[in-house]
């Protein structure tokens, strides 16, 4: 889209970052779309992989006005910091590397970015934090029932105030598709390790 072209619109141009599965194609939820669509937001898509030209990427990160880090497999360990390896799923380390690249040039030209599922996870990491390598090993039940997807499955609390607590309003149960969550946060103050400088 070009520059004249975002300008008449006037929709915001929101990059979506998506990664490969199976392996031999780029894949996304369509509801990450349509719920940009939704609000009045322009989706593009943006795909990653081993064959991701990283300067392109970049390039069209700086034409997006937001980002968003969409959902899908597991962080690579050797990024993630989990105790048992052996626990990531379906790693593919060349998409974790332009998704940390392109969450980095965002936020360091002052874009939002967005994480959803995989994409929170990969927000921790990109800025210093670790991940907890499996939530039932862990002895948290209910995140990863997938053929349960659409109904509430376990509890959540929202600090009284948040922006999260806002969302959910009355709600206290819901449903997380996902076996992995972020163990320690990334810092919150000072420049993360491995932020832009410029």
């Amino acid at each position: 889209m070009s520059e004249a072209t975002r300008r008449r619109s006037g929709a915001p141009v929101v990059g979506i970052l998506a990664g490969r599965a199976p392996a031999a194609r780029y894949s996304l939820h369509q509801g990450y779309v349509d719920s940009l669509a939704a609000v009045g937001a322009s989706p593009i898509i943006l795909p990653l992989g081993p064959s991701t030209d990283l300067d392109r990427l970049l390039t069209q990160v700086l034409v997006c006005d937001a980002i968003l880090v969409s959902g899908g497999s597991d962080v690579d360990p050797a990024l993630s910091g989990i105790a048992d390896p052996s626990e990531a799923k379906d790693v593919d380390r060349a998409r974790d590397d332009a998704e940390i690249a392109a969450i980095h040039e965002a936020i360091g030209s002052g874009r939002p970015v967005l994480g959803i599922c995989r994409g929170a996870q990969v927000l921790a990491v990109a800025f210093g934090g670790s991940l907890l390598g499996d939530l039932p090993r862990a002895g948290l039940k209910g995140h990863d029932e997938l053929a349960r997807e659409y109904e509430p499955v376990h509890r959540v609390h929202a600090e009284p105030g948040s922006v999260a607590a806002v969302v959910l309003g009355s709600t206290t149960e819901v449903n997380s598709a996902h076996h992995q969550a972020s163990r320690s946060p990334a810092p919150t103050t000072g420049r993360p390790p491995g932020a832009p400088t410029g």
